[in-house]
């Protein structure tokens, strides 16, 4: 058995070696030198591009959950901040501090009228 291993084995190692069909060594540093001089952004660009994110499941879902928290976050964010603004004007009543039922204007329009609503 191991004669028969040793003749295939060295009736492969005489065979001749295949032909490399790829590319040669100048195109790979053509390819690595054009790689090197591409900008961060067209790198990144061209590794996230669309036609990804559709064929890819897993990829679709992650980017429009990051969609939908990018865009619903500072809605909500803005929302609570336009309540609270909206709460602080309605709050703020100037007849609160006025003494009679009067507005404050009426002291000036009619001072008699509301000098005397004063003193009560």
């Amino acid at each position: 058995m191991s004669s028969d291993l040793n003749s295939m084995l060295s009736e492969y190692a005489r065979q001749p070696l295949p032909r490399v069909t790829g590319p040669t060594d100048a195109e790979i540093w053509r390819e690595i030198g054009r790689r090197r001089t591409q900008s961060l952004w067209s790198r990144i660009s061209a590794a996230l591009e669309l036609p990804d994110f559709i064929s890819e499941p897993r990829l679709a879902v992650a980017a429009l959950t990051f969609a939908a928290i990018v865009g619903i976050v500072p809605a909500v964010m803005i929302g609570r901040a336009e309540k609270e603004r909206r709460l602080a004007r309605q709050s703020i009543h100037l007849e609160v501090f006025a003494v009679s039922a009067n507005t404050i204007g009426s002291v000036f329009t009619s001072p008699k009228d509301a000098g005397g609503s004063l003193l009560r």
